[in-house]
């Protein structure tokens, strides 16, 4: 089992030296156990209760209006639109203030394969499959930095529109933590599909493996 210690340059040495060769269930890439700041749960909590899960829209005026900041909305409108989701309300002015992360992920929307959507509670935690796009999307924005929370609820909301909020903000907040390798690991041992199944534990830690 690979379990990284810490995000950023030391969770990559981590992956690269103690990666399983084939992540499975039984066994898969493990990130460290992390909360959000109170601040960046409120966000994406704004975020989350502003996205449609009957229709899979996200309102960006409605997200605006209950204070979200127009860079967090332009980087979640951007990686939710770019994960296939409609957005409606945003502002030009609003999108212009999109951040590095979000215009990376943006720029790794490509053709897609394998499976995609919210699997469901498992009693160990909540599953999300995940295709090869939301996959280089998610790995996009952790490599990117500043913007990255916003991004990676984005990428993950839009994967599973009926996945509850706790879930999503769970599933992010433990990505970001870990860092972009847990996906590469989980994505290389995915061979053809290059897609994962993400996994956020009720221990708090999240996992993956590939599909």
């Amino acid at each position: 089992m690979l379990v990284l210690a810490s995000a950023g340059a030391s969770s990559a040495s981590a992956a690269e030296a103690s990666a399983p060769a084939v992540p499975t269930a039984a066994e898969p890439a493990v990130g460290p156990a992390a909360s959000l700041s109170a601040e960046d749960t409120a966000l994406l909590e704004t975020l989350l209760s502003a996205t449609d899960s009957s229709s899979g829209v996200f309102d960006a005026e409605r997200a605006l209006a209950a204070g979200a900041s127009p860079s967090d909305v332009a980087d979640y409108a951007t990686a939710y639109q770019a994960a296939g989701k409609s957005v409606e309300g945003i502002p030009v002015s609003v999108k212009a203030q999109t951040s590095e992360a979000g215009e990376r992920v943006a720029a790794a929307a490509s053709r897609c394969t394998g499976d995609r959507g919210y699997t469901g509670f498992w009693g160990w935690g909540w599953q999300w499959a995940l295709n090869s796009c939301d996959t280089d999307l998610l790995s996009a924005a952790l490599v990117a930095g500043g913007g990255g929370v916003a991004a990676v609820g984005g990428i993950i909301s839009a994967a599973g529109v009926t996945a509850p909020a706790g879930a999503v903000t769970a599933a992010a907040g433990g990505l970001v933590a870990a860092g972009g390798p847990i996906i590469q690991v989980c994505k290389a041992a995915s061979y053809e599909k290059q897609a994962i199944y993400l996994n956020a534990f009720v221990s708090g830690n999240v996992g993956c493996w590939g599909q």
